[in-house]
């Protein structure tokens, strides 16, 4: 291949730096005009955790990759500007060879999900013939002739008929690979595309877990369904912001910016953690509506109690209430001092507000010891939070944010003995908008639909379940059914999915007075019910087990066991739903489960599937294939026959229990090679 010009590193840092003559000749049919074929660095990057190919609306855009946190990390996505281009969580920019390199991540069972190997994998392939270095290429810009011909052939791509792009740049890599060649446009067809992989979207539960071990009792726990974020409020004020797509989390003390990143392994396919840490919690000690109970008391005039994560990924909304030592006055509006209230404050920021209101300590006689020979209590006012807004009240209990329409609605207490209120407040200043609502109660449950244009507010056994206007709080309508436990929007919010605490879930439709148009009973009592984005599956939490629920046809799609005490929340993406408990987050994923089969089968392979195996077979270990271990399990003819290639053997090889099993070989199939992978069993 002719090289007519190869750009420095220096240059290629700067995107949209690079002049670029025309040139032809070379060993494919791509020429480089005189253009920027960098012209995607210039492209607005955000946060695909949930690999749906898409930058949502709520989505931060994301200017500098170097500066993140771990829990803010990858994966990457470029999709505008006629760019659809990715990157893993180690990488610093977005390209066509990022591209290339998270690709492998995702698809290449040999690399094992790990962005190093994929780098040394692809310079077997393609390193000498085009004189590069993949080392390098998730930190710098590859060469220009060769960038124009990865963005013309992923181009071509994703011009072809499918709903993920992932698969279609899957399929293209698939061919450069096999042919060894980047320009693989007369390549690729249609039936490439739709004959390549095992699709078990929506037919397979496929369980893990991230090991979290200072998720223990914490004061709150809410979820940005929009960047899969989850913000977690520890019992001793840490923030703990997790990656749910990754399992990377970063730790904060609420107060200061001694972050200390943790990257948790990212076992996608590991199991659950044994049971022995968690049998001894009480099971019905849990978050409601995102508040956890049990969290203890300190010595200080004022509690951190609740956190949210705020409009973008760096701000968290903070509450704090009086203690029994500190200002309990009533006021039901935003004052302009005090130390309690909501603080809109940068995570990690790295400096301290002390208190607004004076003195840090002061010393107070415990009168019922008696004033001789006792030890004073020495009170003091807590470090608050830099901010960049705050609403100081003694009484606001916990808030929901509304990102879509940058309001904040919170729960106003009011004081003992007073009506509380529900008030909206502007999401940056935190100024009440004026518009408020009486509650029957000062602990309501509140439910956004998906468009976040209503609010369900449900009020127990004290008041009328409402539907509220998002933008006003004006009521719109009401549902006669006091006893909602649990709710959520679906089939683009014409529907209510509920829970009234028993072991039945309703449909109701919203557009028809709220009545019932469909029930489910399931195996025992309901605990959780969520749904995703935009409504059209739902997962329900019950004592013993987990569902996801397709809302369009009104039924269950799957089940599996879950066993795992003290769940503290529940939330659904896209493609899996994530429950948080004592000392883990765990996810169940049900779609972007697509690939080769051996790279299928290997996320498949768990001790859970050896030991159903082994409990519904009657000839004890032995090697077999993946499709007859399905078929035994119960799982249908049309997911177990795709996996008819796939060897299995047990190791060691004298192991006769479940227990025994330490290692799985799966042989099989990948890119048109016969190759050999095994699975440790955690």
């Amino acid at each position: 291949m002719n090289k007519c010009l190869k750009v420095s590193k220096i240059a290629l840092l700067v995107a949209g730096s690079s002049f670029i003559t025309a040139c032809g000749g070379g060993d494919d049919s791509t020429s480089i005009q005189a253009k920027n074929h960098y012209a995607y660095g210039e492209m607005p990057v955000c946060q695909d955790i949930d690999l749906n190919g898409k930058c949502g609306t709520l989505e931060q855009s994301i200017n500098n990759l170097e500066s993140l946190t771990a829990s803010a990390s990858g994966p990457f996505l470029i999709d505008s500007g006629g760019y659809f281009l990715t990157a893993d969580s180690e990488a610093k920019l977005v390209s066509p060879f990022t591209t290339l390199i998270q690709n492998e991540v995702l698809f290449n069972p040999m690399v094992s999900g790990n962005s190093a190997q994929a780098k040394a994998y692809l310079q077997k392939v393609f390193g000498d013939k085009y004189t590069i270095n993949f080392s390098d290429l998730d930190v710098i810009h590859g060469p220009e002739h060769e960038t124009a011909q990865l963005i013309a052939s992923f181009n071509y791509a994703i011009s072809l008929s499918g709903d993920s792009n992932y698969l279609k740049i899957a399929a293209a890599v698939d061919k450069m690979v096999t042919n060894r060649t980047f320009d693989i446009r007369e390549l690729l067809s249609q039936t490439d595309l739709d004959t390549s992989f095992v699709n078990l979207n929506n037919h397979y539960l496929l369980s893990g877990s991230y090991p979290l071990s200072s998720l223990t009792s914490p004061k709150s726990i809410t979820m940005n369904e929009n960047t899969g974020l989850l913000l977690a409020l520890t019992s001793d004020d840490k923030l703990l912001q997790i990656n749910t797509g990754t399992g990377a989390y970063s730790s904060f003390p609420a107060t200061t910016a001694q972050a200390s990143p943790q990257r948790a392994a990212m076992f996608k396919d590991s199991d659950h953690d044994d049971d022995d840490d968690d049998d001894d919690h009480d099971d019905d000690d849990h978050c409601e509506y995102g508040i956890c109970d049990g969290t203890g008391g300190t010595q200080v005039t004022s509690s951190l109690t609740f956190a949210a994560q705020g409009f973008n990924n760096k701000q968290a909304y903070l509450i704090y209430q009086p203690t029994a030592y500190g200002d309990n006055s009533v006021s039901n509006t935003c004052n302009t001092s005090g130390d309690n209230g909501i603080y809109l404050s940068e995570i990690g920021k790295n400096t301290v507000s002390p208190s607004p209101s004076g003195v840090k300590k002061q010393f107070v006689i415990d009168s019922y010891s008696g004033a001789s020979g006792t030890v004073p209590i020495v009170i003091e006012k807590p470090d608050l939070p830099v901010s960049d807004s705050e609403c100081l009240n003694n009484h606001i209990n916990w808030l929901t944010p509304i990102y879509s329409k940058n309001r904040v609605v919170a729960v106003f207490t009011n004081g003992s003995g007073q009506t509380a209120q529900l008030q909206l407040l502007d999401g940056e200043t935190l100024v009440a908008t004026n518009q408020t609502y009486s509650l029957s109660t000062a602990t309501p449950g509140l439910v956004l639909n998906k468009q976040e244009s209503e609010l369900l507010v449900t009020q127990g056994s004290y008041g009328q379940t409402m539907i509220l206007d998002a933008d006003t709080l004006v009521p719109k309508s009401h549902i006669d059914m006091a006893d909602i436990y649990d709710a959520s929007f679906v089939n683009d919010d014409r529907e209510i999915l509920i829970s009234n605490g028993t072991n039945t879930v309703f449909w109701l439709d919203t557009r028809s007075s709220f009545q019932a148009i469909s029930s489910l009973e399931l195996d025992s009592r309901v605990k959780r019910v969520v749904s995703v984005p935009e409504g059209k599956y739902s997962s329900v939490l019950t004592e013993n087990r987990v569902y996801l629920l397709d809302n369009a046809e009104r039924k269950i799609i799957k089940s599996m066991i879950y066993d795992k005490a003290y769940p503290y929340g529940m939330s659904m993406l896209t493609d899996k739903i994530i429950i948080s408990r004592y000392g883990a987050i765990d996810y169940i994923q049900f779609a972007n489960l697509v690939g080769s089969s051996i790279k299928v089968g290997y996320q498949m392979l768990s001790r859970d599937l050896v030991t159903l195996w082994l409990s519904s077979s009657e000839k004890g270990l032995y090697s077999t294939t993946l499709a007859h271990v399905l078929r035994t399990n119960g799982e249908s003819e049309a997911t177990s026959r795709q996996f008819e290639d796939i060897d299995i053997e047990w190791l060691p090889a004298n192991a006769t229990t479940a227990t025994q099993v330490r290692q799985v070989k799966l042989t099989g199939y990948y890119r048109g090679e016969r190759i050999s992978l095994y699975k440790v069993l955690k």
